[in-house]
């Protein structure tokens, strides 16, 4: 392993890695409780006393529980003078409802994300990873009503709490469907992953972001920061189709003004409304590589050239741990570029990160340049 250790805060995110919906309850009334308890349920009652393993269950037993918590609500319903719209007994409602329950606590893994929908657009939608293992639910006190009830659900770590306003409109409308969990079609994952971990891998695709938190983001910042970018993404896709040393002639100053046909190009997201983000999404884990450049601009670049670097990454659900082709990429573009060229990427590195107050989630563990 080399000296030069750069941890980025990426994700490896597993192949059948899946992404719920889970309803805060009907009118979202219970938003605040799930937020603060750091945890997810749903609206059942009277299950506190059933078996915790799954197989020790008595289906007919708990359809009934769910059943008369329906009747009992809907006859509290009636007697306030609302409209008849259920009747006593199971019903195919009753089996659907624990058909959610199951899913929630038996078959939603470790890892996977629960979005939580929010009401209106002043509260915030929010995203929790699930921190235990399949069927070990928790008995969650929630108030409805000014009464305290009982309710089983999953804790998860909160991952994000992202305004409506970042969410697509298709997304907006998946979310508040009247389905209380379910599981959010795949098209959505790169939408959710980019709010709930910001830098990640998921089935090939590598995703990175770089933030500015600049009031008033120039045209000089954006010329920097995209001719730091398309240095790099020149500089790889020479690597990538000629193999080249570093006495290749142009300076990384060059490189990043040369033209690079859009098929070639990793796709870049600008928002930046002063401040904002950019997201880089490449096939290949150049996206990630780029993370490392930015505290490697610390490092002395002869040493990054000679003693190669070190990238550590995360995991979710099961995800592969294996860092090597982000690894393998930073050290052969250092390569390639040689100390010289590698010092001048530094210089608009620098620039971008003083001028344009440009962060991204990578520290360089060890490895630090020296002060003179």
């Amino acid at each position: 392993m080399s000296d030069i250790i750069v941890e980025l805060d990426a994700f490896i995110i597993a192949d059948d890695h899946r992404v719920f919906k889970c309803s805060p309850g009907k009118t979202y009334r219970f938003y605040n409780q799930v937020r603060n308890a750091k945890a997810v349920f749903l609206d059942i009652r009277g299950l506190e006393d059933i078996p915790y393993k799954e197989e020790d269950w008595n289906e007919d037993k708990i359809l009934e529980i769910i059943a008369d918590d329906r009747w009992s609500r809907e006859l509290e319903s009636r007697a306030r003078g609302n409209q008849h719209v259920g009747t006593e007994g199971v019903g195919r409602g009753d089996k659907t409802r624990l058909g959610f329950l199951k899913a929630l606590l038996f078959e939603a893994k470790r890892g996977d994300l629960i979005v939580v929908p929010a009401e209106g657009y002043d509260k915030d939608v929010l995203i929790g990873e699930l921190i235990d293992d399949a069927g070990d639910f928790q008995q969650i006190s929630a108030t409805d009503d000014e009464t305290e009830y009982v309710y089983l659900g999953r804790r998860v770590k909160w991952r994000s709490a992202s305004p409506k306003r970042l969410l697509s409109e298709e997304m907006i409308r998946a979310l508040h469907t009247q389905t209380a969990f379910f599981q959010l079609k795949r098209s959505f994952h790169e939408e959710i992953y980019k709010l709930a971990y910001r830098n990640f891998i998921f089935r090939g695709d590598y995703v990175s972001e770089f933030r500015t938190s600049k009031l008033r983001f120039t045209a000089e910042d954006h010329a920097v920061v995209s001719t730091w970018l398309n240095g790099f993404d020149v500089l790889r896709n020479s690597v990538e189709m000629t193999n080249p040393t570093n006495d290749v002639k142009p300076s990384f100053f060059e490189l990043g003004l040369q033209e690079l046909d859009d098929s070639l190009a990793a796709e870049v997201q600008i928002d930046i409304q002063s401040p904002g983000e950019v997201f880089v999404k490449s096939f290949g884990p150049f996206a990630l590589a780029l993370m490392a450049f930015f505290p490697l601009a610390g490092c002395d670049s002869q040493a990054v050239v000679d003693q190669g670097v070190t990238v550590k990454l995360k995991t979710v659900g099961g995800g592969i741990s294996s860092h090597t082709e982000v690894q393998e990429c930073v050290n052969s573009m250092a390569i390639a570029l040689g100390h010289e060229r590698l010092d001048q990427s530094s210089q608009l590195c620098d620039r971008a990160i003083r001028d344009a107050k440009m962060t991204t989630q990578a520290v360089l563990k060890s490895g630090h340049k020296e002060s003179k």
